[in-house]
């Protein structure tokens, strides 16, 4: 792991922003992944997540200081999604000083809510920038917060300070 590239990371379920529009991504399920207007409000670091449908979780890294800036390759690594067998996605990315880096995964369809292990990982140039895991389960056995984004977080459940990458 190259652990000199990244600075800080960010993870948990989020509330997404609004989808303003979409980039083609051939080595993603869907071909495509979602581009944000502005940045999501982290409201469980946990690393548990409920099985449902619209639910989004996902990483924020920020690079070190004084890197160059990298192109990326983003994975999804996760259980075999039913009737598709899909169990990896990939699109490019860049991460640079002084912006961060957001992948967010949203369970689209229904099959993509599948329970399980769960890694959100980013690549730079062979080698590995950060791999963030998730456990992925049913509804029913998620004990965190409430998920509530039309409410703004109160203060002790606010975006959570971005952990050192070491």
């Amino acid at each position: 792991m190259d652990s000199g590239a990244i600075a800080a990371l960010e993870f948990g379920i989020v509330c997404p922003p609004r989808v303003v529009g979409s980039e083609t991504a051939p080595g993603t399920e869907n071909g495509r992944v979602d581009i944000f207007e502005g940045e999501p409000r982290f409201i469980d670091s946990g690393g548990i997540v409920p099985a449902t449908l619209g639910m989004s979780f996902g990483v924020r890294a920020w690079a070190q200081d004084g890197t160059a800036p990298r192109n990326v390759t983003i994975k999804s690594l996760h259980p075999r999604f039913p009737g598709t067998g899909t169990s990896e996605q990939s699109f490019g990315s860049s991460i640079a000083p002084g912006r961060p880096m957001t992948h967010i995964y949203t369970f689209d369809m229904p099959h993509e809510a599948a329970p399980g292990l769960w890694q959100l990982q980013a690549e730079a140039e062979g080698k590995l920038l950060y791999s963030v895991p998730f456990e992925v389960v049913p509804p029913a056995a998620y004990t965190g917060p409430a998920l509530d984004c039309a409410e703004p977080p109160v203060l002790s459940r606010a975006t959570p300070a971005p952990r050192s990458a070491g």
